[in-house]
C-alpha cells in the first residue's frame, strides 16, 4: 500500500475519532456536478475520461483496500470500477452530483461480487488497510480503538460511516451510492455514531 494511501486512510479514521469523541457529526460541502462533464463522460470523451481517473482513482482504490485489505485485491477492483465504468457510461445520469458518487456506486457492487466470488466477508473497514512501514509506529491507541469498534458495527452502519468519515462522501453521494434516501443515511449515521461512542466508553 503507498505512503498517500495510508496516510489518507488514517486522516479518514482521525476525522471519525474527532466526531465520535466530540459528539458532532461532520458536515461535508456537495460538490455538484457539472451537467457539461456529465454530458461529455457520456459521450466518453477520452480527455474528460482521462481527467476522471486522474482524480478519482486513489480514493477508489483507497475505498476497495478498507473493503478487501489486500492491495492487490484493491487494485483489481479499481481497474475493473474504471472498465465497468467506460462500459456503462451511456447510463449514466445527471442527478446534479460528482461523477465519484456513481464509481463509489460501481465499486460497491464489484467489491461485494469479489467478496462473494472469494468466499469471505471481511470487514467494511478492514485493520490491514493501515499496516505501517516498520519505522511508523502506527495508529495510536485511540484511533485503533475506533478502527476495532467500526469492524464491530453492523454491516449498514459501518458502510456509512466508511463511506461519509473515511472516504469523505456527501450525505447525498453516500445516499446514491447505497440507493436509498438523505433522510435514510441520516438516520443510519446517526445508529452507527451512537454505537460506537458506546463502544468506546465502555
Amino acid at each position: 500500500m503507498s505512503g498517500a494511501a495510508t496516510l489518507a486512510l488514517r486522516a479518514g479514521l482521525g476525522r471519525l475519532w474527532l466526531t465520535v469523541a466530540r459528539g458532532l457529526e461532520t458536515p461535508v460541502q456537495v460538490d455538484r456536478a457539472g451537467s457539461a462533464e456529465i454530458e461529455r463522460l457520456r459521450a466518453r470523451d477520452p480527455q474528460t475520461w482521462s481527467l476522471l481517473f486522474e482524480r478519482e482513482v486513489a480514493a477508489i482504490y483507497r475505498y476497495a483496500l478498507s473493503g478487501l485489505g489486500r492491495p492487490e485485491d484493491a487494485e483489481d477492483v479499481t481497474s475493473a470500477v474504471f472498465a465497468a465504468a467506460w462500459e456503462g457510461a451511456d447510463r449514466l445520469r445527471d442527478h446534479g452530483l460528482p461523477a465519484r458518487a456513481w464509481l463509489f456506486g460501481i465499486a460497491r457492487n464489484i467489491i461485494g461480487t469479489h467478496r462473494r466470488w472469494l468466499l469471505r466477508r471481511p470487514p467494511v473497514l478492514a485493520l490491514e488497510a493501515f499496516d505501517q512501514p516498520e519505522s511508523d509506529r502506527g495508529l495510536s491507541p485511540e484511533l485503533l480503538d475506533l478502527a476495532q469498534a467500526l469492524q464491530r458495527l453492523n454491516r449498514g452502519q459501518a458502510e456509512v460511516v466508511s463511506l461519509r468519515f473515511i472516504h469523505g462522501l456527501s450525505l447525498e453521494e453516500t445516499a446514491s451510492v447505497l440507493e436509498t434516501s438523505v433522510e435514510g443515511v441520516k438516520g443510519r449515521q446517526a445508529r452507527a455514531l451512537a454505537a460506537l461512542r458506546e463502544t468506546l466508553d465502555r
